[in-house]
């Protein structure tokens, strides 16, 4: 089992210890000291809890109660962190109670941010089961839900106090989930290790073996542990995080309102493939680059265009998003393969001009 410790350079929370391992979650009682707390309460969804419900349960030595919430995307709302709070006031939970959060991205930021609202915060601990919410959603302490239809429009910055990655649960992912996991991996190397972005490049998402896999989440989590510990309230550095996810949350809230939503993933790829061009319009990164960046995603079975958008639409979804300042919009860029800026102010032609074409069946 291996260990990534997050420490909070503010010293107003604990650090934060990530496991990583196979069968460990029903370990989840002695790898865990649970003891000062009175109460723990399981927030999952219909995906997950025929599957690992019943093994968190069992493993607990607390009272347990549980919420289970539809899933996907679009229960990300208010309505249903009502839900939570409404369940957690019914069963007298207190400030020395303890949420866990099983379940995908999802899950972590809703039930990341029921907990740091209720009684002013209480303690809260993910245990991913996707790979996406493994290696990105778990880690790094941003909560939210989505509001007015702009992703993660509301929230907190809120350290989970444990995150038990439990590689056993990938074995229960769908093909298309999996393999959109692999756009944060990919965006990982691209803002900060070449080295790293060419191994996880290599070869096929599905060609990769256990052991590699476990290896490849490990150093994604330590990647984004590296960078959120020195600026955990994104002032300055931790955006580079946001590569991608500029173009890439307008297109996948867009895509939500269709008949075809587009999972997390699969909209930061056509988000990380757009802001690449941008970065060459910008003389950032050459077209060799660019290049590369499209074949590794299409090579991992990743979209790079969207249809059924317009190109308006996504302009105006960028402008509403939270990450702008003064009506700007700002971009983290790629400085060359491995290497990004951020708060890159981009001219409205340039955005206008790579949209458009993201936005045809064709780059």
């Amino acid at each position: 089992m291996k260990q990534i410790i997050l420490k909070h350079l503010n010293n107003k929370q604990r650090d934060c210890t990530i496991f990583i391992g196979s069968n460990i979650m029903e370990k989840i009682g002695s790898i865990c000291d649970l003891s000062n707390y009175s109460k723990i309460f399981i927030i999952t969804d219909k995906n997950v809890e025929p599957l690992f419900l019943k093994t968190i349960v069992s493993a607990l030595p607390i009272k347990t109660n549980s919420i289970v919430l539809s899933s996907g995307e679009k229960e990300k709302h208010i309505n249903s962190v009502q839900k939570i709070w409404t369940a957690m006031h019914d069963v007298q939970y207190d400030r020395k109670s303890l949420v866990i959060n099983l379940g995908g991205g999802v899950i972590s930021d809703m039930g990341g941010f029921a907990a740091s609202t209720f009684m002013r915060g209480l303690d809260f601990l993910n245990i991913p089961t996707t790979l996406l919410a493994q290696v990105d959603a778990s880690i790094g302490g941003k909560t939210g839900i989505d509001f007015f239809g702009i992703k993660n429009l509301i929230g907190t910055f809120s350290q989970p106090v444990t995150v038990i990655i439990d590689m056993q649960t990938l074995s229960t992912l769908p093909k298309r989930e999996f393999i959109s996991g692999f756009a944060e991996i990919i965006k990982y190397g691209l803002i900060k290790d070449k080295k790293y972005f060419d191994k996880v490049t290599s070869k096929h998402p599905l060609k990769f073996t256990s052991d590699e896999i476990i290896d490849i989440v490990a150093e994604s989590c330590q990647i984004k542990v590296d960078i959120v510990q020195n600026d955990e309230t994104e002032n300055n550095t931790r955006k580079i995080l946001n590569f991608g996810h500029t173009v890439g949350h307008a297109i996948e809230s867009l895509s939500l309102e269709t008949s075809s939503p587009l999972l997390h993933g699969e909209a930061i790829s056509i988000g990380m493939l757009a802001e690449a061009k941008i970065s060459h319009y910008m003389n950032l990164l050459s077209t060799s680059d660019v290049e590369l960046v499209r074949q590794v995603l299409t090579n991992a079975e990743l979209p790079v265009s969207i249809t059924g958008i317009e190109t308006e639409d996504v302009l105006k979804k960028m402008k509403s998003d939270k990450k702008n300042e003064k009506g700007i919009v700002h971009f983290t860029l790629l400085h060359g393969i491995g290497t990004a800026l951020y708060n890159q102010n981009v001219s409205a032609s340039v955005m206008i001009e790579v949209i458009e074409n993201i936005t045809k069946k064709s780059l």
